[in-house]
């Protein structure tokens, strides 16, 4: 039986290091996020069992309806990577930016993800980009994320009951290895907002806060956000 319901699902897709070039360009990463067309996987892989994930608090009263859907758009996707410079081509049809093609590398450690990963690196080659897909241990994605040696990056949050923002996003663990700010996310209203957080005890603006935090995150594609069932199975 399926229960649906409104847990919190957590964060989970792929995570950019935003510290490094091409990913702290914006139009770089939503143009990426573009790209992938979760409702093929979706269908595809899993049955149509799924549902896209479009917030970072997804379940629950926290998600911020507001949020980009990022619906699958090649030629939008393409669009965004050429203002950010990738709009040539070399002799082997590879988008290339001052002679040097698009090239990523994206990490993930379990190989249940390689089915969805292959399907957005073919999606990817077809428009002039190389994703390479690198496969290690659990504990060598670990620590390469904790040093911020990585550019892409297979993840997934477990989700809390009452959200804890502050220590994945916050401003002042962006440049600081061994924390949950992996993305190197820096926001100084968002830092503004986590501070009322802190100390606001009405649940429902609580809520509020939080939902703002998910439209600024949501809009600074910090993640290729994935897809989660909206259910439990018993």
């Amino acid at each position: 039986r399926k229960i649906f319901n409104d847990q919190p699902a957590g964060i989970s897709g792929i995570a950019f290091n935003t510290r490094r070039a091409p990913f702290d360009d914006i139009r770089v990463r939503k143009g990426l996020t573009l790209l992938e067309n979760r409702q093929e996987l979706i269908d595809k892989l899993f049955f149509k069992e799924y549902v896209p994930l479009n917030s970072y608090y997804a379940g629950g009263i926290y998600e911020n309806p507001n949020n980009p859907k990022n619906l699958y758009d090649q030629q939008a996707g393409l669009k965004l990577l050429a203002e950010a410079g990738w709009n040539q081509r070399d002799a082997q049809g590879r988008l290339v930016k001052n002679g040097q093609p698009l090239t990523l590398e994206v990490l993930y450690s379990g190989k249940s993800t390689e089915p969805s990963m292959t399907i957005y690196q073919e999606e990817l080659r077809k428009v002039g980009i190389s994703l390479n897909m690198r496969l290690v241990t659990p504990e060598t994605l670990f620590k390469l994320v904790m040093d911020r040696n990585f550019g892409m990056v297979s993840m997934a949050w477990g989700s809390l009951l009452f959200p804890n923002p502050e220590t994945s996003f916050g401003s002042d663990l962006a440049d600081v290895p061994n924390n949950n700010n992996i993305t190197g996310f820096k926001d100084k209203h968002v830092d503004e907002l986590l501070k009322q957080y802190d100390i606001e005890f009405d649940q429902q603006k609580r809520a509020a806060i939080i939902r703002e935090i998910d439209g600024i995150l949501a809009n600074s594609y910090q993640y290729i956000l994935g897809w989660d069932a909206p259910f439990q199975r018993i």
